[in-house]
């Protein structure tokens, strides 16, 4: 009867763990900082202005409905930094050693991930300027793309555990790719619904992301915490 139940959170590899070198537990520990941080710094643009010490009520609501955008802003880089997040937990559970080349995708990685609290200000600011959105779309799918390149370079450089199946890997990179596509498709809307069309649509990651898990999913029996 347990074996009919789904395991919650990414499984072990199908064979027994190794231990994990002193490199990767550092990758990964200060990717968790950088991912951490960068969340954090988010928040700092979020700032009313001055209405004074006896401000009244609707001088504050007033303000607050002010920083509006910021705050759609705020939450929609919150999420994808937390599915990006998630992503790269789901993949060093896979990875299991680290070289040079590893780090320095990963680096590349952290860097963009660093970056977004920077085009997620000027959407707060600008949203509705295309240059603002363009800096905000191409921010996100660089960041998205490397996460699955990290996984294949990892695959083909042999640095996952032994005897993880080709269709887990496969899965992990595609689900990786939801958030990418989506905002990279959404520039075409750009010239032709403008700049509240374009940040409507990407409210399909909310659909593509479920579709691609489903539809590349391994088989039964096979790990997939990816």
């Amino acid at each position: 009867m347990t074996g009919d139940k789904q395991q919650l959170g990414p499984p072990p590899p199908p064979s027994e763990e190794p231990a994990r070198d002193s490199g990767l537990e550092r990758l990964v520990f200060f990717s968790d900082a950088v991912f951490a941080i960068a969340i954090t710094l988010l928040v700092i643009d979020l700032r009313i202005a001055d209405i004074g010490a006896h401000a009244s009520n609707e001088a504050l609501v007033d303000a607050i409905r002010a920083i509006g955008p910021r705050i759609a802003a705020y939450v929609l880089s919150f999420a994808v930094i937390g599915l990006y997040w998630l992503a790269h937990w789901r993949r060093y559970h896979y990875i299991v050693r680290a070289d040079q080349r590893l780090a320095l995708i990963n680096l590349l990685l952290l860097g963009f991930v660093a970056f977004i609290p920077f085009p997620t200000a000027v959407m707060g600011d600008h949203g509705d300027l295309p240059a603002a959105v363009l800096l905000y779309v191409t921010t996100l799918t660089v960041a998205g793309l490397i996460g699955p390149v990290t996984l294949l370079y990892a695959s083909r450089a042999g640095l996952i555990a032994s005897g993880t199946p080709p269709d887990v890997v496969r899965y992990g990179v595609v689900r990786g790719l939801a958030v990418p596509i989506v905002m990279a498709v959404s520039l075409v809307l750009l010239p032709l619904a403008g700049t509240t069309g374009t940040e409507l649509s990407w409210l399909a990651i909310l659909i593509v992301q479920p579709v691609l898990s489903w539809k590349f999913r391994p088989g039964e029996g096979i790990a997939a915490g990816l």
